[in-house]
């Protein structure tokens, strides 16, 4: 089996996801899918990658994979081409798991478990879905029409980001009615714009703390709740926030800073009670190793669609199983980032839960691609078709917002 062609797939109403297609001689096609800086990424692909693929087999994933990073590494890794490498990497394991008639957790050693349990990351879906939602931007500041947004296709239009915020109790019971218990908020990023993260007053960490208190008054612990930081604080505040939070029984704390230098996290996890939650924002087992060297988180959050895929997400795993800790892959960006994080969760001892987003599975997640995720009681089902288990409708590649670059 050879390869013999290599797409990327852009979507003007997803302007910051990638997906890649990558086809062989045997008819069979893999995908992989990325977030942020598609057009970057997408040239990566075709000036980089491409002369480095054609004609060569599919299966050789591991090879591949470090042929790939050692031509990049050397110019420096960690930005467009590791999403490049992560988008790659998991469509070629779409295709082993196609040729070998397997699931890819089946080729990873099998399935630990049957389901794994989900969180809602309370985002809002739009145009600019992942990260204007997910950092909070403000609607009228995000360039689309993100009030009409969501209800295309006839989909409920889940403005989790709104109510996090302005009736965090009534979110809390909703979700619970879908069996969801556990949810990710950020009611601090607001407060961070004025100082530019250098400080926090009593009044606002109040008004932060108040969320937490109406999910709890709510719900009561029937409920767990992870605080999202998006990396905006200094040390000081981020102590300071966190030490407020302890009472809360909070679920994590993540990302309160940048992950680099890692020694600043370690002194986070050294002066506070709450788990902290490290990170998205880390690039390959080599930044993820100083993380666990140093003790520097309590969960390990890698992204597999910037971190290296599949194949360095299995990694990641097994290194941090080796300090006793559990991973959270991160996902609040595409569909096929989830499908790709349910293989590795299927066949991880040490996955602790899997991040959703309601507003997107059960909203445009249906209209790119099939099947979509399979979310019950509060829980991820894994699939059980060969390779990743998901394909791009027909009817979205087809749309006249859908633009394919193919390198031969």
């Amino acid at each position: 089996m050879k390869i013999t062609r290599i797409e990327t797939i852009r979507a003007s109403a997803h302007p910051r996801l990638l997906w890649v297609q990558v086809h062989t001689d045997t008819r069979l096609v893999g995908l992989g899918e990325t977030y942020y800086v598609p057009g970057a990424v997408a040239a990566v692909i075709h000036d980089v990658a491409a002369p480095l693929l054609l004609g060569e087999d599919p299966l050789d994933i591991e090879r591949h994979w470090a042929t790939f990073f050692a031509v990049t590494n050397y110019y420096g890794y960690a930005g467009a081409e590791m999403r490049a490498l992560s988008a790659l990497d998991i469509a070629l394991w779409d295709i082993k798991g196609q040729a070998c008639g397997q699931p890819i957790y089946g080729l990873l050693g099998g399935r630990v478990r049957e389901r794994i349990r989900v969180y809602n990351t309370c985002a809002s879906y739009g145009p600019v879905h992942g990260w204007a939602a997910a950092a909070g931007i403000p609607a009228s500041a995000r360039g689309h029409d993100a009030a009409a947004a969501g209800t295309a296709g006839g989909h409920r239009d889940y403005r989790d980001y709104e109510a996090s915020h302005e009736r965090p109790g009534e979110l809390a019971r909703d979700l619970l009615a879908m069996g969801i218990s556990a949810m990710k908020i950020w009611p601090f990023d607001r407060f961070a714009r004025a100082s530019g993260g250098q400080y926090i007053s009593p009044e606002e960490l109040n008004a932060g703390l108040a969320v937490v208190q109406q999910i709890r008054e709510a719900v009561g612990d029937r409920m767990e709740i992870a605080i999202e930081l998006h990396a905006k604080w200094n040390l000081p505040s981020a102590i300071r926030i966190a030490h407020a939070l302890e009472p809360y029984h909070i679920l994590w704390f993540e990302d309160a800073m940048t992950p680099d230098p890692v020694d600043d996290l370690a002194r986070l996890v050294q002066e506070t009670r709450v788990p902290i939650c490290v990170s998205e924002r880390l690039f390959t087992r080599y930044a993820f190793r100083q993380v666990l060297e140093r003790r520097a988180a309590h969960i390990v959050m890698p992204d597999i669609i910037w971190t290296g895929g599949i194949s360095e997400g299995k990694k990641i795993a097994a290194m941090a199983e080796a300090y006793h800790l559990p991973i959270a892959p991160h996902d609040c960006t595409g569909p096929v980032n989830v499908f790709a994080c349910a293989h590795l969760c299927a066949s991880c001892p040490n996955a602790m839960i899997m991040e959703t987003v309601r507003a997107f599975y059960l909203g445009y997640y249906e209209e790119v691609v099939t099947p979509s995720i399979d979310v019950r009681d509060g829980h991820l089902h894994f699939p059980d078709a060969p390779g990743l288990g998901i394909r791009l409708r027909p009817a979205f590649l087809a749309r006249p917002d859908v633009h394919v670059q193919s390198t031969t």
